[in-house]
C-alpha cells in the first residue's frame, strides 16, 4: 500500500511535504469549526479558506472529523518536560501548560464546539491523540516516574490516574463547569494530588 493510501486508510496522517498548505489547512479548520461549530464546518468551506483544492484535503485526511482532531492537536503545546528540581513544582508547570493550551489558543472556543462531536465521529479523538494528546501525556508520565524515582510520589501509584485527575480537571472546568482556571488553580490541584489534603478556598 503506498503512503498516500495507507494515510486515507487510517484517516490520521498529517501532510508531509507543503507546509505551507498544511498550516493554511489547518488554521483555516479552527477558524471555520469556532465560526460556525462542527456540524455546519464543512470540508469545502475549510478548503475554499485555505485556498487549496478540497481533494488535497481528503488526500490526508478520510473525514471531516480526522482533519478537525489534527488541526486540534497541532495547535496545542505538547512539552517540554519541566525539570525544576522539585516534583511538585515539575507537575505545576506541566498543569499551567495544560492550562495555558485550552485557554489561550484557538482550541478555546474550538473545543467545547466538539463536546458531543468527538467521541461519535470517526478519526476525530484519533487525530487529536497522535497529534497532541499522546505527546502531552507521555511527558506528564515522565514527570510523575521521575517524582517516584525522587521518592516524593509512592512507588505504586497509578500514574495514569494522576495524569486524568490533573488534565480532567482543566477538561472538566473548560468544556463543562466554566469554572475559572486561574494562576492558582495548577499549584493547588497539584497539592491535592500530592498530599491529599484539600486545599482551602484562598
Amino acid at each position: 500500500m503506498s503512503r498516500t493510501a495507507a494515510s486515507r486508510a487510517g484517516g490520521a496522517g498529517p501532510p508531509t511535504d507543503g507546509p505551507r498548505d498544511r498550516q493554511a489547512i489547518l488554521a483555516a479548520t479552527l477558524d471555520a469549526l469556532g465560526e460556525h461549530g462542527y456540524a455546519r464546518m464543512t470540508v469545502e468551506g475549510v478548503a475554499t479558506r485555505a485556498g487549496v483544492h478540497k481533494a488535497t484535503l481528503y488526500r490526508w485526511w478520510a473525514s471531516k472529523g480526522s482533519l478537525v482532531g489534527w488541526a486540534l492537536g497541532a495547535g496545542l503545546s505538547t512539552g517540554p518536560v519541566a525539570d525544576t528540581g522539585s516534583t511538585r513544582d515539575d507537575l505545576v508547570t506541566w498543569l499551567r501548560g495544560t492550562i495555558d493550551n485550552y485557554t489561550s489558543t484557538p482550541a478555546e472556543s474550538a473545543l467545547p464546539a466538539l463536546l458531543s462531536d468527538l467521541a461519535s465521529e470517526p478519526g476525530t479523538l484519533e487525530g487529536f491523540r497522535r497529534s497532541f494528546l499522546d505527546a502531552r501525556r507521555a511527558n506528564c508520565a515522565a514527570t510523575v516516574t521521575r517524582g517516584i524515582e525522587r521518592g516524593d510520589i509512592p512507588a505504586d501509584v497509578d500514574v495514569g490516574l494522576v495524569m486524568d485527575v490533573l488534565a480532567g480537571t482543566v477538561f472538566y472546568r473548560q468544556l463543562v463547569s466554566g469554572e475559572p482556571m486561574d494562576a492558582a488553580l495548577a499549584e493547588r490541584l497539584v497539592d491535592l494530588v500530592l498530599t491529599g489534603q484539600i486545599p482551602r478556598v484562598a
